[in-house]
């Protein structure tokens, strides 16, 4: 069972504001959205898992369960001008060999918008609702 849109939108609407929070039941893990100050008046949605973050989930190295909940960021090694200045420098097939095109990739816990949260986990998890000990906002 996922939510409505209804139910979307206003869970959206509560995470819009300073401080609001979200407890979700997703695929058997209690997951919490909470609208936490980064810097100076910029607001970002947290995700915690079962009640914590860790540290560890970040890294790739390891798959865990966890990382389904949280925004998967891909990264090039180098970037388009540090490429093209290796194949200006080496050629195209010893910049190739030399200097591999590689990506890595990490797990963070912080999202833009309660929206793209709740589309996220409405999107990964095959059953999300709220909590049953969560009020139901307002």
């Amino acid at each position: 069972m996922k939510l409505s849109k209804e139910q979307k939108d206003v869970l959206a609407a509560n995470l819009r504001n300073p401080w609001g929070s979200v407890k979700l039941l997703c695929d058997g893990y209690t997951v919490d959205l909470q609208v936490v100050q980064v810097k100076d008046l910029k607001f970002r949605v947290m995700t915690y898992v079962n009640g914590s973050f860790k540290g560890a989930w970040c890294s790739d190295s390891v798959p865990l369960p966890e990382h389904k909940f949280l925004r998967r960021v891909t990264r090039n090694l180098y970037s388009s001008m540090q490429t093209a200045e290796h194949i200006k420098a080496f050629g195209v097939r010893n910049a190739k060999k030399y200097f591999p095109q590689k990506a890595f990739t990490s797990y963070l816990p912080d999202w833009p918008s309660g929206k793209t949260a709740l589309n996220h986990l409405c999107r990964v998890c095959e059953s999300v609702q709220l909590a049953p000990d969560a009020k139901a906002p307002a």
